[in-house]
C-alpha cells in the first residue's frame, strides 16, 4: 500500500522530478487521460458518455479520455468551458486531438442517462467558481447519472478537503500516482465517492526528493502494526506498563470504558484512582480492573509515585464541577518526576479555555492530546487553515501529540509528522467512543513497544476497524469487544484475490 498522501505543491513537484524539469507535462496528461478511459471501460457498459473540460490541465485529462473512448466506439460528447481557440498549453494540445464537436457550457443540457466525467477543475483550484461553471456543476448535481471525477470533483480545494457549494458528488473519482489530502478530509472524502489511484508512470522514488513532510494515511504498513497486535511469550504483565485513571465521580461509564479499552489492548494493569462513593462503580466494571480511593482530587499525584506506573489518563468522564483541582491534576500529572505519559481527554483539555498560556506551558513531548473540532477550538482558538496544518500547528506549539478526532482523525507531531485515518464508521457517533479511544491510546503507549506516535496511530486505527467489525447499532462498550478481531486481522491480514 502507497500511505503517501500528496499536497498540491508535493505532487507538482513528483510530476516535475518524473518529466526531467520539462516545461510540458504533456506525455503525464496522455497517460492520465488514458487511464481514466480504460477504468471507465472497465466498470462500466458502453453507453453514452459527456466529458466536461475546464480549461487547465484537468481539461486537457478530459480531452484526451474523450479521444481514447472514442477510438474505442463510445458515443461520446465533449463540453468546454471556453472555445478551443482561447486554451493554450498543454491542454491546447488534447483538445486539438479531439478534432470533433465541442459544446459551449452555456448552450448544454445536462443528461439524465448515460455517463459523466467531471474534468472541469482538478486540484489547483484556488478561486471561487462562478458564471457558466457553477451553474452546469449545480445541475450536476441534480443528475441520475453516474459521475466520474478526474483527480477531484469540481469545486473541492486539494489541500483542505473543503468544498465549493457547487460540488457535485461523484460516483468515482480517479487520481494519479498517489492521494490528494482533499481525498481524505472531509467533507472532500464523502465528494469522491470511491477513489482510484492510477500508475502514470511517475516512478515512486520521486518520493524521497519531495520537499516538505509527507502527510501518510494510517495503516499497519506503516509499521506499527505487529508490535500493537502480539506480546512476546517470555513477558509479563510489567513489561507493558501501568496506566492510572482519573476516574469520575458522576460520569462514571466514561472512565469505565477508558480503562476497560486500556486493558483489552494489552496494558499490564489499569488503576482506577477514584472517590469512595463511586469505587465500587469501578470494581462491579471488571475485576480486572484496580480501584484505589481517592479522597481529595487534588492527591491524585500521590497514585503516580510508583515509577512503574507509566501512564496517566485524565479527562474522560472528570467532569467540570472542580475546575481548580482538575486543573492541579493535570499540572501535577504533566510535570512529575520521573516523567510520566500523560493522556489529556475531555474535560482535562476543556477546563482550559480560559487558561490556554499555562496549560501549554505544562505540555511537552510525554503529552497526547486528544480533542474533537469543538474541544480544539475551545484550548486552541486562534489556529486556521486546513485540518492538517492547525493540528500540526498545535503539536509544534505545546511539544506534545495531538490527535484532532473526526470521521478524518489526523494525528501530529512535534517534528511535522501527520498521519489522517480513515477507518472507522458513523455508528461511532454516540457518546463514550472517544472514552474508549483515549483508553486504546493509554494502552499501547503503557507497553512501550512503540514511540509516542506510532502507538497512537495504531491506536486511532485500531479503535476505527473496531467500529467497522463491530457494525450496525453499535454502542461503546462494544469496542472492546472488538479488539481481538483487529488483532487478528493484523496478525494475519485476509488476501485480496485478484479481479480479472
Amino acid at each position: 500500500m502507497n500511505t503517501e498522501i500528496l499536497s498540491v505543491e508535493q505532487m507538482g513537484q513528483a510530476e516535475s522530478l518524473a518529466m526531467g524539469g520539462k516545461a510540458s507535462f504533456y506525455p503525464l496528461m496522455q497517460r492520465a487521460g488514458r487511464a481514466v478511459a480504460d477504468i471507465v471501460r472497465e466498470r462500466y457498459e458502453k453507453q453514452p458518455v459527456l466529458v466536461l473540460c475546464g480549461t487547465g490541465s484537468n481539461g486537457g485529462d478530459g480531452f484526451i479520455a474523450a479521444c481514447e473512448l472514442k477510438r474505442k466506439k463510445w458515443n461520446v460528447t465533449v463540453a468546454c468551458l471556453n472555445k478551443i481557440e482561447t486554451l493554450e498549453g498543454d491542454v491546447s494540445s488534447a483538445a486539438q486531438e479531439w478534432n470533433d464537436d465541442i459544446i459551449l457550457f452555456d448552450e448544454l443540457d445536462i443528461p439524465q442517462d448515460g455517463l459523466i466525467i467531471d474534468a472541469v477543475f482538478g486540484t489547483g483550484l484556488t478561486r471561487e467558481i462562478t458564471g457558466d461553471a457553477q451553474e452546469i456543476l449545480s445541475r450536476l448535481q441534480r443528475t441520475a447519472c453516474p459521475i466520474i471525477a478526474i483527480d477531484v470533483p469540481s469545486g473541492l480545494y486539494a489541500d483542505s478537503g473543503d468544498c465549493q457549494p457547487c460540488t457535485p458528488q461523484a460516483d468515482l473519482t480517479v487520481t494519479f500516482f498517489r492521494k490528494k489530502m482533499g481525498h481524505i478530509l472531509m467533507p472532500g472524502k464523502i465528494a469522491c465517492g470511491e477513489i482510484e489511484v492510477v500508475d502514470i508512470g511517475i516512478n515512486d522514488s520521486v518520493i524521497k526528493s519531495i520537499i516538505g513532510s509527507v502527510v501518510r494515511e494510517n495503516c499497519p504498513e506503516l509499521g506499527w502494526g505487529e508490535d500493537a497486535a502480539t506480546k512476546a511469550f517470555w513477558t509479563h504483565k510489567y513489561h507493558h506498563g501501568h496506566v492510572v485513571v482519573l476516574g469520575g465521580r458522576s460520569m462514571t461509564g466514561a472512565s469505565s470504558l477508558a480503562s476497560l479499552a486500556a486493558l483489552k489492548v494489552g496494558a499490564g494493569m489499569v488503576t482506577v484512582a477514584a472517590h469512595p462513593d463511586v469505587a465500587n462503580v469501578y470494581r462491579m466494571a471488571s475485576p480486572s480492573l484496580m480501584v484505589e480511593h481517592l479522597l481529595e482530587m487534588a492527591r491524585f499525584k500521590d497514585h503516580l509515585k510508583d515509577d512503574r506506573r507509566n501512564v496517566a489518563l485524565i479527562g474522560p468522564g472528570a467532569g467540570l464541577d472542580h475546575v481548580a483541582a482538575l486543573k492541579k491534576i493535570v499540572f501535577d500529572a504533566t510535570s512529575i518526576d520521573p516523567q510520566r505519559y500523560c493522556i489529556l481527554d475531555a474535560d482535562a483539555l476543556s477546563v482550559f479555555e480560559d487558561d490556554t498560556k499555562n496549560f501549554y506551558k505544562t505540555l511537552g513531548s510525554h503529552c497526547i492530546l486528544t480533542p474533537h473540532e469543538g474541544e480544539f477550538e475551545r484550548i486552541f482558538p486562534d489556529y486556521h487553515g486546513s485540518k492538517v496544518e492547525r493540528a500540526r500547528a498545535a503539536s509544534a506549539k505545546t511539544g506534545a501529540i495531538i490527535v484532532l478526532k473526526g470521521a478524518d482523525t489526523v494525528i501530529a507531531a512535534p517534528d511535522g509528522r501527520a498521519v489522517i485515518n480513515s477507518t472507522g464508521s458513523g455508528w461511532l457517533a454516540t457518546a463514550g467512543t472517544g472514552d474508549v479511544l483515549a483508553g486504546m491510546i493509554a494502552g499501547l503507549v503503557a507497553r512501550r513497544v512503540l514511540g509516542l506516535f506510532d502507538a497512537t496511530c495504531a491506536a486511532v486505527w485500531i479503535h476505527g476497524k473496531a467500529a467497522e467489525l463491530a457494525g450496525e447499532g453499535m454502542i461503546s462498550e462494544d469496542l472492546s469487544g472488538q479488539i481481538p478481531s483487529v488483532f487478528s486481522l493484523i496478525i494475519d491480514p485476509p488476501e485480496i484475490e485478484d479481479v480479472e
